[in-house]
């Protein structure tokens, strides 16, 4: 597996795919708030672009925490840092 690989993560999304809970140790942990958000899309012309939504979200008892919306299949994951 590639070094900083994301992991893939269950997410719980509002009604606007906002990030309102993440399973995280096992555990529902609620999104206290989205700290930083930004979009990504790159590499359009390969045969799978790269296309993500970022969210830096705090978790309750967990603290910052990155996670990310595949735009092209629409899977939730957790980017290592």
């Amino acid at each position: 597996r590639p070094v900083n690989a994301p992991l893939p993560v269950e997410v719980r999304e509002s009604d606007q795919q906002r990030p309102w809970a993440v399973k995280h140790g096992g555990r529902w942990r609620r999104v206290l708030s989205i700290d930083d958000l930004h979009n990504v899309d790159e590499e359009w012309w390969r045969e799978r672009p790269v296309r993500r939504m970022y969210y830096k979200v705090t978790l309750e008892t967990v603290g910052s925490i990155t996670v990310f919306r595949d735009l092209v299949d629409g899977r939730w994951y957790q980017q290592n840092v």
